[in-house]
């Protein structure tokens, strides 16, 4: 582990990711019907978990009060709630309410490397550290495993790999300036003595 992340020395082979497609649904006809989820190095793995859990203790002061998605203790299902709770709310007290749900198709796989550097350098994560993650990906190549053949390797220009544990953490930060100037832009509702503010609620169903 010290070699891999003080060192710089991460083989090609530990960066190579198997990707395999899992249906979505039963009997799937079409490409956008299966997830692709990237079996990784053990190696790869466990120098990522590090990573991640070093990320964890900063991600409640840079992510958005409302991001359910990558933060420790938060779960799909509260932001769930949070929705629930302000629908419910304007059904009892008659307030106008407008919903709108915005999906990101294929989120994990349309991350820019180059926009992921620059929020992490927004952040003022030291240039050490950045550089670090940024070596997990520079150099990423996988392959496809399709009706058990493996196509050439691929390398990966784009991406945060879904079946990496740090996955997670790069794509909420990535997604939270466009989160956090919704929020600024929308007034959004308050609900309860305390007047809590919902403008806005992000999450990832991985």
């Amino acid at each position: 582990m010290n070699n891999m992340y003080k060192d710089d020395k991460i083989l090609e082979n530990q960066l190579k990711g198997l990707i395999v497609c899992i249906p979505k649904k039963p009997d799937p006809t079409r490409i956008n019907e299966y997830r692709p989820l990237t079996l990784l190095n053990a190696d790869y793995k466990i120098m990522t978990r590090i990573i991640a859990e070093r990320l964890k203790p900063y991600l409640t002061e840079i992510l958005h009060q409302n991001q359910y998605c990558g933060i420790q203790g938060k779960t799909v299902f509260e932001g769930v709630a949070a929705i629930r709770d302000v629908i419910a709310h304007t059904e009892i007290t008659g307030k106008p309410l407008c919903v709108v749900s915005i999906d990101f198709s294929e989120a994990f796989d349309n991350i820019s490397h180059e926009y992921l550097r620059k929020v992490l350098q927004a952040h003022a994560f030291s240039e050490p550290f950045i550089h670090r993650i940024m070596l997990l990906y520079d150099k990423a190549t996988s392959e496809i495993l399709i009706n058990g053949f493996r196509t050439r390797q691929i390398p990966i220009k784009r991406s945060v790999r879904q079946g990496c544990p740090l996955s997670m953490t790069p794509y909420a930060m990535c997604l939270n300036p466009l989160v956090q100037t919704i929020d600024k832009n929308i007034s959004g509702i308050r609900i309860g003595k305390n007047e809590t503010r919902t403008a806005i609620v992000a999450y990832a169903d991985t």
